[in-house]
Order: C-alpha cells, then sequence, then structure tokens
C-alpha cells in the first residue's frame, strides 16, 4: 500500500525539470561570458602555431581550399611556404594539427594545437622531441614499423599514425596551392 505523504512522479519530475532549467541557463550563461576569452585563447593558440611551424617575416594569407580532403580546416601562405591546420582522428579524440610545408615540399614543422588523447600515450604527440622528427621529411613519410623514418610513440601508434598522416595530407595540400 503507498504512503500517502510520498511525492508523486508529477512532482519529482517538475522538479527535476526545473533542476535541469537551471543548471542549463548557468551553463549558457557561464558560455556566453567566456565565449570570446575561449576565442581569443584559439586565436593565439593557433597564430603561436602558425609562427612555430613555418616563421615568416611577412604575412600569412588565408587561402580557400577547394580540394575534397575534409580533415583540411584551413591553408595559409606565406612567402616560404604553405601552412595547413587539419583536424583528424586519433586514438581516443580529435586532434587539431598544424603543418607547415616549404616551397620544396619539405615539412618544416608539426605543431598540435586541440586533443583529447591520453596523457602519457597519445598525448605526447605534443612533445617537441617527438614532433622534430617530421623537419625535413617529404611525400611518402611513415612510420618505422611500416618502413618509414618516424619513429612511433609508444603506445599510441594510432595516433602518431594519424599525425604521419596528416603531415602527408598538408604536403599533398601544399602541392596544389601551387
Amino acid at each position: 500500500m503507498a504512503e500517502k505523504n510520498s511525492p508523486s512522479i508529477v512532482k519529482l519530475a517538475i522538479l527535476l525539470m526545473v533542476i535541469c532549467a537551471v543548471t542549463s541557463a548557468i551553463l549558457g550563461g557561464v558560455n556566453y561570458i567566456t565565449k570570446d576569452r575561449i576565442a581569443e585563447i584559439t586565436a593565439q593558440k593557433t597564430a603561436d602555431a602558425y609562427a612555430e611551424v613555418l616563421p615568416t617575416s611577412g604575412e600569412y594569407t588565408e587561402v580557400a581550399y577547394t580540394g575534397d580532403i575534409a580533415t583540411v580546416d584551413t591553408v595559409a601562405t606565406c612567402d616560404e611556404g604553405t601552412i595547413v591546420q587539419m583536424t583528424v582522428s586519433g586514438a581516443q579524440s580529435m586532434v587539431t594539427l598544424v603543418v607547415g610545408v616549404d616551397n620544396d615540399g619539405a615539412v618544416t614543422g608539426v605543431s598540435i594545437v586541440d586533443h583529447g588523447e591520453t596523457p602519457g600515450l597519445g598525448a605526447l604527440a605534443t612533445e617537441a622531441d617527438w614532433r622534430a622528427q617530421f623537419v625535413g621529411q617529404t611525400a611518402g613519410m611513415g612510420l618505422t614499423k611500416k618502413g618509414g623514418e618516424i619513429e612511433a610513440l609508444t603506445g599510441a601508434t594510432i595516433t602518431s599514425q594519424a599525425v604521419v598522416d596528416a603531415a602527408n595530407v598538408a604536403i599533398e595540400v601544399a602541392a596544389t596551392m601551387g
């Protein structure tokens, strides 16, 4: 037999809806307040990545990419070469990275802008020592376990392969830019 003082399911549902609405409003408000700052930080991280992978004395000019490679987000050129920003699938998350390619088709640098890879494994792709092995590489690079020259991160072959593939795509895209 049901107890007379117990709240009804309708009252509980309404209470839960009110709690959800208040929580959503608070989260929306925080997002609204912080969105400009987040955009500034993202823009600065991207500018820093551009300067790291392909330093220039001039300016980077964003150009329209009309190719069919879906992972390419942005292409920019400068006197020294081309920069390709893309978002690729890593082992645990999407990885946003920037690759610089000089006018001779060699990689000048790789920078990981954003990722959610596993700390201590795929996240090690952000380490400068690991990324340095891409500098000077040209089309067709691969991991050493597949006959290439890029040493994979221990325990993070999928992330390593994703970065290698992205660097190869950047070289391909740069070649189409002239």
